[in-house]
């Protein structure tokens, strides 16, 4: 039957944001592989009219495989079923978020049918051959992979944030196809209480605005002048793996393949030389100011806009200017 699938993982509050973003990446290559953007779904008949507003996203299938023992997530259980699936339909490609979830289940479908499966990939091409090409961070996230399998179908987990969201269409219509399952197969695993853990937000994943440094900054204290800034222009701060390390700051403002990816409409980087394992995860800003004295810096190279100087001192002359610019037009108002 074949397919481009898509895990649509779910929880409390809906499908997961990155399942929407697995749709924007199906609906770009499906087309060229001749698929069509399927959306798999497991859990209870409660989950009908959620997987019915997925068509309103540019899909054209949804497969909904309903029984009482799916009605919360069970990795071994899940596994078995996505299985039985693939052998079935045969699609050509199945995709997953790189989630706490998708993590745990991608690998037991790939074991279970003797798959390949690429992890935490970045980027997708098709080649002339119609073959998915998977791109991922490798050799210690210093050089880009392009990885394509031998099995069908194709696998991979995706980085959540590494690409847009599909939006909404004013016309899309449709039914799940609808898997009432007579019985599933036993779980060794049972869920005997659940402790909601309140979700930090990241102070990234939604920035439209990121100021981000790097060693070149030098110091600690010329590095949290970078706070200043972001109140300023009510943004988030990032920085480098490397400043991390130092402790000039946590592991949650890491921005790039070990941290947090982002897409803000403005990324300014002080002192950041551009190394892959951290331009990887700001690549879809839509602006990139650099500000480095090395002019031949990766970011720099890069950059929308490339300031070549002294990042210790273009930072706070920056903050000042901002400043005189915002008490200037607030006294006149």
């Amino acid at each position: 039957m074949g397919g481009f699938w898509i895990y649509g993982e779910w929880g409390e509050n809906g499908f997961h944001p990155v399942v929407y973003e697995l749709i924007s990446v199906a609906r770009r290559l499906a087309p060229k592989l001749a698929e069509k953007v399927t959306v798999v779904v497991l859990g209870t008949d409660d989950l009908r009219e959620a997987a019915r507003e997925l068509f309103r996203y540019g899909v054209e299938k949804v497969l909904l495989f309903i029984h009482p023992e799916l009605s919360y997530f069970r990795d071994d259980l899940y596994a078995e079923i996505l299985a039985a699936a693939i052998k079935e339909r045969d699609p050509s490609v199945f995709l997953f978020g790189a989630t706490a979830e998708g993590q745990a289940l991608a690998p037991r479908v790939a074991g279970l049918l003797g798959l390949g499966l690429t992890a935490h990939c970045i980027a997708f091409e098709v080649d002339d051959e119609a073959r998915l090409i998977q791109i991922r961070p490798s050799f210690g996230e210093n050089v880009m992979a392009k990885i394509v399998s031998k099995t069908r179908p194709q696998m991979a987990t995706v980085r959540p944030g590494v690409f847009p969201k599909a939006e909404p269409q004013a016309s899309g219509e449709g039914e799940p196809e609808e898997i009432r399952l007579s019985e599933v197969p036993k779980s060794v695993l049972r869920r005997r209480a659940v402790y909601p853990v309140p979700r930090k937000e990241s102070p990234l994943s939604e920035a439209k605005v990121v100021v981000a440094g790097g060693r070149g900054l030098l110091t600690k204290e010329n590095f949290e002048k970078l706070h200043e800034l972001a109140k300023l222009l009510s943004g988030a701060v990032g920085a480098t793996r490397p400043v991390c390390h130092l402790g000039w700051i946590s592991e949650e403002h890491m921005i790039g393949v070990s941290g947090e990816t982002v897409a803000p409409r403005l990324y300014i980087g002080f002192g950041i030389s551009g190394a892959l394992q951290h331009t990887v995860g700001m690549e879809g800003s839509e602006v990139v100011v650099a500000v480095n004295t090395d002019p031949e810096a990766t970011l720099m190279q890069r950059a929308d806009i490339a300031v070549v100087g002294d990042a210790t001192r273009i930072l706070p002359l920056l903050i000042r200017r901002i400043r005189e610019i915002k008490e200037g037009r607030d006294g006149a108002s």
